[in-house]
């Protein structure tokens, strides 16, 4: 197994789409945009947010500093209450810390709905060395992200895997010289055909596959 596991939230760990559609459905709809549906998530939860809102509705970018800020009041009273841990996963987690590997997230969720959320599911939060997230003072891409997890943790990005949902994930893996392996069962991928454009090292059809099929990627 490698010495890094870092490991993304939405899509991976978490269910987040119910929240994060209804509150970008609901921030559309108040600025006269037509909500779109369940299966549009596909390809776009992993994005940027600036980028989803665009993607997804259209948006212009003038509009989308207001669009954010709505999304953020709305997400912090509703949408935090609407995400499902994937099952399996805290035990896979659990598992390659038993292996001795060191813990990371990296995601483009806000940096206060993400440690809220790992405070409420602390038997996950707990095991992480560390978690890169987005802030308004510092606006970093998924490789930069990548980057700055292996400096703070001492390990070189090839002794690194990154398990993430999207050809986001994978390029960015791609980009920081680390390993990717997919998570199947987000909302990136549609299909393993979809993963397989990319050089992934393992494929994972739920998280009760994550622990031992990485133990087999060095």
């Amino acid at each position: 197994m490698k010495k890094l596991v870092i490991i993304g939230f939405d899509g991976t760990i978490a269910d987040t789409a119910p929240g994060i559609l209804y509150c970008m459905n609901t921030t559309a709809l108040s600025m006269g945009y037509t909500p779109v549906a369940h299966d549009a998530l596909y390809g776009v939860i992993g994005v940027s947010l600036e980028q989803g809102f665009m993607n997804l509705y259209g948006m212009k970018e003038d509009e989308i500093e207001y669009a954010m800020n709505q999304y953020s009041k709305l997400y912090s009273i509703k949408g935090e209450e609407m995400i499902l841990i994937y099952d399996g996963i805290a035990e896979a987690l659990k598992k390659i810390k038993d292996e001795g590997a060191k813990l990371a997230i990296v995601t483009h969720k806000n940096e206060k709905f993400i440690n809220n959320m790992l405070a409420v599911y602390n038997n996950i939060g707990l095991l992480f060395d560390t978690v890169c997230s987005t802030n308004v003072e510092c606006e970093m891409t998924k490789t930069d992200m990548l980057r700055k997890v292996c400096g703070e943790l001492e390990v070189e990005p090839q002794d690194a895997v990154f398990i993430g949902d999207s050809y986001v994930d994978a390029i960015a893996a791609e980009e920081a010289g680390m390993d990717f392996a997919a998570a199947l069962y987000g909302w990136g991928f549609r299909s393993r055909e979809d993963a397989e454009q990319y050089n992934c090292k393992a494929y994972f059809n739920n998280a009760n596959e994550i622990a031992y099929k990485l133990a087999a990627i060095e």
